[in-house]
């Protein structure tokens, strides 16, 4: 009897910055018993414990234990869909690449993309807390965002997103005020859009 679950998340909704990331992690729940580290919603740990899990994660996928699949909405999509869209579509994408029949997938939040609903499916509040695939899911999302984002800081060194992700942080709006705006920064969210109203 196939008794994985697919845990599904996304990391980036609310930054100012690039793509937003969404994983789909799959494993059965006996996994986690031996697993070194404990899982809890990527928010929860710090960055350290993070990256170790997300080690971790990644060397299990590649000895076959666990498998995950990483989608990017990608910011033009974000731009011409919504935020809102591009996340169900993202979710979609990801959980298609890893779903087999007997799967039980739970998505963090309160929406089901609908291409999915005939699948043995839920969204929950908070899932990412009480499901350990739903918090492996958060902890690869936010460890390979931010890795994305320490990439987009290389590129353009004026809004420290190696520090804040692209997060509206006082430091990161003030930097906004002083330079204006970025190629990479999602030019139909507030308070980008108006700024550009504002030229």
């Amino acid at each position: 009897m196939n008794n994985n679950i697919i845990g599904v998340d996304e990391v980036g909704r609310g930054s100012l910055v690039g793509s937003v990331i969404v994983c789909a992690f799959k494993s059965s729940n006996i996994f986690f018993k031996n697993f070194p580290y404990e899982i809890k919603d990527s928010k929860k740990l710090s960055k350290l414990k993070r990256n170790l899990i997300y080690k971790e994660l990644r060397k299990e996928k590649f000895n076959g234990s666990i498998d995950y699949k990483i989608c990017f909405g990608k910011k033009r999509e974000i731009e011409l869909l919504n935020i809102h869209n591009t996340v169900l579509n993202s979710m979609n994408k990801a959980v298609n690449k890893i779903y087999k029949n007997g799967d039980r997938v739970i998505i963090d939040g309160s929406f089901i993309p609908e291409k999915l609903k005939q699948m043995d499916i839920e969204a929950i509040i908070k899932a990412d807390d009480k499901f350990p695939q739903v918090s492996a899911a958060s902890i690869v999302a936010k460890c390979f965002r931010d890795k994305l984002m320490t990439n987009l800081h290389k590129l353009d060194e004026r809004f420290f997103w190696d520090k804040n992700s692209g997060y509206p942080t006082k430091k990161h709006l003030q930097s906004i005020k002083l330079n204006g705006i970025s190629d990479f920064h999602r030019k139909t969210y507030q308070p980008i859009s108006k700024f550009i109203n504002n030229l």
